[in-house]
């Protein structure tokens, strides 16, 4: 096994270890999944535009919940948000917390919640795009997914988006790099880039990145160490956001300002904005101070679980107000001369 194989394994566990590391927390672990599971068959009941489906990808029938908004002519393509679940959690559990469907409602577009083997993502398998056997090829299966939402004509092709948590934010880093060509812009919360892989993959494009990350995280911590080996093996939140700007031939010194106070909920937030030389804001970092392992704005996240949950911005909002901005670079038209 490769040392970035060894680390993400690490990283794994040791979110595992975390979420279960005294009986007060465990016995709230099990709490939240149970209210989670009964927001999810509520909603399941009650919004027909919500449903689980499946799709067969390397030999094996891949799961999925899938929110059209309302109001929309069926076959007309829609802008698509992709939500990715964190390590032991589902796409209904990231449903519920995440409150995007209302958000979707609102402005119009469609949103998936697909479901990884083994309720994790493999984020660091196959970097060289050769399939290793036995491994589920999630980046694959993604892949597949757009593609089948763009052929039956949910999803515009040119408008989409991914999100997650933890794992989940993880797993989306990976995508923003490894699908640049048909996701238009990424936005992880509480979830970074293992160092090793941050030296062996790169978006072949410029990717528009919006993070969220509290600084009272203890599940993925902000200075890049995770919690069973305390050793910094994923960059850190500021790292992270840098990586990206970097990448995206932004400036390496960020345009710093303090959000409004509007919630007394014990954090404060900060937002990093990382501009180009035409002055367009291509990465965009949420400092939570005070803040935990959590989706702001989000439901659903006991405090002495996953710690402070800040109330003075929504992700979910903010992200489809960045999403929206951004589209799929039109593709240079062919020389037919």
């Amino acid at each position: 096994m490769s040392k970035l194989a060894v680390s993400c394994v690490l990283l794994t566990i040791s979110v595992s270890v975390a979420m279960a590391a005294d009986p007060q927390r465990d016995t709230a672990r099990q709490r939240l999944i149970e209210k989670l599971k009964e927001r999810r068959q509520s909603s399941a009941s009650t919004a027909a535009a919500a449903g689980s489906e499946t799709l067969k990808h390397a030999g094996k029938d891949r799961t999925y919940r899938l929110h059209r908004p309302k109001n929309i002519t069926s076959g007309q393509p829609v802008p698509l948000v992709i939500v990715l679940h964190g390590f032991g959690a589902d796409g209904g559990m990231t449903e519920a917390l995440s409150g995007l469907n209302a958000v979707a409602d609102k402005h119009g577009f469609a949103v998936v919640y697909p479901d990884g083997l083994g309720r994790m993502w493999r984020f660091w398998e196959n970097l060289d795009g050769r399939i290793a056997p036995g491994s589920p090829d999630d980046v694959g299966f993604i892949e597949a997914l757009i593609d089948h939402l763009v052929s039956t004509k949910v999803a515009d092709s040119q408008r989409v988006y991914v999100t997650g948590i933890s794992n989940g934010g993880f797993m989306s880093n990976r995508l923003g790099c490894s699908l640049s060509d048909k996701i238009a812009a990424i936005a992880p919360v509480a979830g970074s880039m293992p160092k090793l892989m941050s030296d062996k993959i790169n978006a072949p494009r410029a990717m528009p990145v919006m993070t969220f990350h509290g600084t009272d995280d203890r599940i993925v911590k902000p200075n890049g160490a995770d919690f069973f080996s305390k050793t910094e093996l994923s960059l850190s939140a500021t790292e992270l956001a840098a990586w990206w700007a970097k990448s995206n031939g932004c400036s390496a010194k960020p345009v710093t300002e303090a959000m409004p106070d509007t919630a007394d909920d014990g954090t404060r937030v900060t937002r990093h904005s990382y501009r180009n030389a035409q002055n367009e804001t291509l990465v965009i970092h949420y400092e939570i101070t005070g803040g935990g392992h959590t989706w702001p704005g989000g439901a659903f996240q006991p405090e002495i679980l996953l710690g402070k949950t800040t109330k003075d911005i929504n992700a979910s909002e903010l992200m489809w107000e960045f999403f929206h901005k951004h589209a799929l670079p039109a593709k240079p038209q062919r020389d037919t001369k």
